[in-house]
């Protein structure tokens, strides 16, 4: 059974068309790739100019949140009272060790 060429025409695709379509899906690519480059670098630029400062701000910043939260935490375990060291009497003859009240020290 012969094919007819008219029918086999209709079935396959046009070569230009082909063709035009394969420069079409080439150049949608080429513009999709140049903006992403384009954005890549835009973006790259504006963390060099920018970001690099205020990452460095940042960490400074954390840094002294840290120091003070510490200064903080360890200013609520610090003793309720302060003892004195008991003053000799009146006397200017120094107490024997007997006399002299042990100091007091938190536990």
């Amino acid at each position: 059974m012969p094919l007819d060429p008219s029918e086999s025409r209709a079935t396959s695709p046009d070569a230009e068309a082909l063709r035009q379509s394969a420069l079409r899906a080439s150049w949608t690519r080429d513009r999709r790739v140049s903006r992403r480059r384009v954005a890549l670098r835009w973006f790259a630029w504006a963390f060099w100019r920018y970001g690099l400062a205020l990452l460095l701000v940042l960490a400074a910043a954390a840094a002294v949140a840290v120091w003070m939260l510490s200064v903080s935490q360890t200013s609520l375990h610090s003793p309720r009272f302060t003892v004195m060291p008991a003053q000799p009497a009146a006397s200017t003859a120094p107490l024997p060790p007997s006399e002299i009240p042990p100091i007091r020290q938190e536990p």
